[in-house]
C-alpha cells in the first residue's frame, strides 16, 4: 500500500510468508463501525484480562498517565497514535504495554473489533 493509502488504514499484524525473509504489514481499512460503543458479550471479561496490578502501576504510571491522556483527548491523532503505540508494543512482544494499551483502549471503544480480536 502507498504511504497515503496506509495513512488511512489500521494496521492489524506483521506477517512473513514462507520464503521470505522481509516482513509484511497486514492493514485493516476502516469502516464507520471499527471503534464502535457498543459492548462486546465478554466486554468484562477483556476489561478485566488486561487489567493490572498495582506494581504495574507504579512501574508505568507515566505511560498510563500519557495514554489516557491520548483517550481522553478529542483528538483523533491522539488516539490513531495511541492505537499505533499498542500496535507497536504488540508487534515487539512489550506485553504488559500491550496490555495497558488495550485496557485503556477497551474501555472507551468496547466494541472495537480489531482490537478484541488482538485481546
Amino acid at each position: 500500500l502507498s504511504g497515503n493509502v496506509q495513512s488511512t488504514c489500521r494496521r492489524v499484524d506483521r506477517v512473513i510468508f514462507k520464503g521470505s525473509t522481509d516482513p509484511i504489514q497486514i492493514y485493516h481499512a476502516p469502516s464507520g463501525s471499527d471503534w464502535s460503543n457498543d459492548h462486546v458479550d465478554n466486554h468484562s471479561e477483556l476489561v478485566e484480562m488486561t487489567a493490572w496490578d498495582e506494581d504495574t502501576e507504579n512501574d508505568y504510571r507515566g505511560l498510563i498517565r500519557d495514554a489516557q491522556s491520548k483517550i481522553d483527548s478529542d483528538n483523533e491523532i491522539s488516539h490513531r497514535d495511541l492505537y499505533d503505540s499498542m500496535m507497536n508494543a504488540y508487534l515487539d512482544k512489550e506485553w504488559t504495554m500491550c496490555k495497558i494499551y488495550s485496557h485503556l483502549w477497551i474501555k472507551k471503544w468496547p466494541g472495537d473489533r480489531i482490537v478484541v480480536a488482538l485481546i
